[in-house]
C-alpha cells in the first residue's frame, strides 16, 4: 500500500491572524462601498474609480511586542553607557496645549486609509450575494455560448503565459530520465574500478606483473571520466522542458433569461423621481451584466405611448407627457411573445413609476397584467418619491396576493435604492412587499 506524505507547508502561526485581517478588511470595504451606492452620485457608481476611504482601527494584524510605557528595564543593551539596570527614563517633553500635528494633504486622517479598488472588485462588493431569483433552467432553453477557459498546458507559447511550476516539473522529469541509465553504468564502472584496485594491491603485494591491470584501470578511469562529463553536460532546462498556460474558447450551457426594464419617463415624473428611477435601473444593468453575462435586456419607456428604446436613450431620457401605463405592458407581452417565449426563457420585468395612471388605465393594465404574470418568474414594480400608496400600487398590491411573482416596493430618497435593491435581489425568500 503506497503512503502519501503532505510536506506542504501549512503556514506559519501568524496565518490565521492574516485571515482573520483580511476577513476585517473586506467587510470594512463592503460597508464603504454599500455607503457609497447608498449617498453617492449615478456617474460613480458606474465608473468606481475613486479612492474609499475605511477606519484603521482594528486593521493591525495582532502581534506581541514590548510595552514600553514601563518605565523599568529588564536588559542593559550592549554599548549603553548612560543608563543602568532599574534606571527610569523620564517622560520626554512637549505635547502640551496647542501643539498638534500637521494635517494630511489628502484629506484623511491618521485613522483612515483610502484603497483604490479596481471595477471588478468594487461591483464583487457591490453585488455580494445577491442573485436572480427563481432563475430555472427551461426546457429547451440552454444555449451553447463560447467562453475562455483554461485548457491545460501546450509546449508553445508567449513568455508572459509561462507556467514556472510545469516548466520545472518536465525539466525534472527529463534530467532523471536522462541520467537514470548513465548513472547505474557510472556505478558498475566504479564498482569495476574499485574491484580492479584491490586486485593491483594484491599482486603488487606478491610482487607480481599488474602492467595489463594498470592499462584496464586507465581505460576504465577514462570511461569514468567521459560518462561523469555527459552526466553534468544534462542541462538544467532545456527547451523540451517548456510549459506554457493555455487558454481557449470552449462551449458551455447558458441558462437563457431576459430583463424587461420598464420606466416612467412622463411629465409627472420630475427631477428626483427619474433620477431615482436611473439609479435602479443602472443597479440592475450593471448587475446583469456583472454576474449573467448572457442575460439580455430590454429598454422601455413610456408616457403615452410606450417605444423600445436602446440603453443610451433610456438612461437619457427628457421626455413629457401624459402617462398611460397599459402601452407598456402591452409591449412587454408583445416582445416577449415574438422574441422571448416563456417555455425557452426566464422572463424578468422591472417597472419603476411615480404611480400617476389615468383611471380608466388602470382596468386594462390589471387585465394584463393576469394575463403577463404566469408566464414571468418576477415582476418588480417600484413606485418612487410619493407620500400615499398610489391607485396603481394599490392595484399591484391587490393582484400580488394571487400572484407571488409580483413584489412592490417604495422608495422616496435616494439612500432607499441600494438597500432596496439587495432586498430584491437577494438570494433569501423574497415578501411580496417591500
Amino acid at each position: 500500500m503506497s503512503t502519501i506524505i503532505d510536506r506542504r507547508s501549512s503556514g506559519t502561526r501568524s496565518t490565521s491572524n492574516q485571515e482573520r485581517l483580511q476577513r476585517r478588511v473586506r467587510a470594512r470595504l463592503k460597508s464603504a462601498v454599500e455607503k457609497m451606492a447608498r449617498s453617492g452620485s449615478i456617474e460613480d457608481l458606474a465608473n468606481a474609480d475613486q479612492p474609499i476611504s475605511i477606519p484603521t482601527r482594528d486593521l493591525h494584524e495582532p502581534s506581541f511586542r514590548r510595552d514600553f510605557s514601563d518605565s523599568s528595564w529588564e536588559r542593559v543593551l550592549p554599548g549603553n553607557k548612560e543608563y543602568q539596570r532599574g534606571d527610569e527614563i523620564n517622560k520626554p517633553e512637549g505635547g502640551g496645549a496647542g501643539q498638534g500635528r500637521e494635517g494630511s494633504p489628502d484629506s484623511l486622517g491618521d485613522d483612515e486609509v483610502a484603497i483604490v479598488l479596481s471595477a471588478d472588485e468594487f461591483l464583487d462588493l457591490l453585488f455580494d450575494g445577491l442573485a436572480l431569483p427563481n432563475l430555472r433552467k427551461t426546457a429547451q432553453g440552454d444555449v451553447q455560448a463560447e467562453q475562455w477557459r483554461r485548457a491545460g498546458f501546450i509546449k508553445d507559447g508567449s513568455p508572459s503565459r509561462m507556467h514556472v511550476g510545469r516548466t520545472m516539473r518536465a525539466a525534472r522529469a527529463r534530467r532523471l530520465a536522462l541520467r537514470a541509465g548513465k548513472r547505474r553504468e557510472l556505478q558498475e564502472l566504479e564498482e569495476a574500478r574499485s574491484k580492479l584496485q584491490e586486485e593491483i594491491s594484491t599482486r603488487i603485494a606478491r610482487k607480481e606483473d599488474v602492467s595489463l591491470e594498470q592499462e584496464r584501470l586507465k581505460i576504465l578511469d577514462e570511461q569514468i571520466s567521459i560518462l561523469a562529463r555527459k552526466i553534468k553536460a544534462i542541462p538544467f532546462i532545456d527547451e523540451a522542458d517548456l510549459r506554457f498556460a493555455h487558454i481557449d474558447q470552449q462551449p458551455h450551457p447558458i441558462t437563457n433569461a431576459v430583463m424587461f426594464c420598464v420606466m416612467d419617463v412622463s411629465g409627472s415624473m420630475g427631477e428626483k423621481e427619474k433620477d431615482l428611477a436611473k439609479r435602479f435601473f443602472l443597479l440592475l444593468y450593471l448587475f446583469l451584466h456583472r454576474h449573467y453575462q448572457a442575460v439580455q435586456i430590454v429598454f422601455i419607456k413610456h408616457h403615452s405611448t410606450a417605444t423600445e428604446c436602446t440603453e443610451q436613450a433610456f438612461f437619457g431620457a427628457r421626455e413629457g407627457g401624459g402617462t398611460l401605463v397599459s402601452p407598456a405592458i402591452m409591449l412587454t407581452e408583445d416582445i416577449m411573445t415574438k422574441r422571448f417565449p416563456p417555455d425557452r426563457w426566464n422572463v424578468y420585468v422591472a417597472q419603476v413609476s411615480d404611480g400617476d395612471n389615468y383611471f380608466a388605465d388602470n382596468t386594462v393594465v390589471a387585465e394584463h397584467l393576469h394575463q403577463l404574470l404566469p408566464r414571468l418568474r418576477n415582476l418588480f414594480y417600484l413606485e418612487v418619491n410619493r407620500e400615499n400608496e398610489s391607485d396603481l400600487l394599490q392595484l399591484y398590491d391587490g393582484i400580488a396576493e394571487d400572484y407571488p411573482e409580483l413584489i412592490t416596493a417604495r422608495a422616496s430618497a435616494r439612500e432607499d435604492i441600494y438597500p432596496l435593491f439587495r432586498t430584491l435581489f437577494s438570494s433569501e425568500e423574497i415578501p411580496s412587499h417591500v
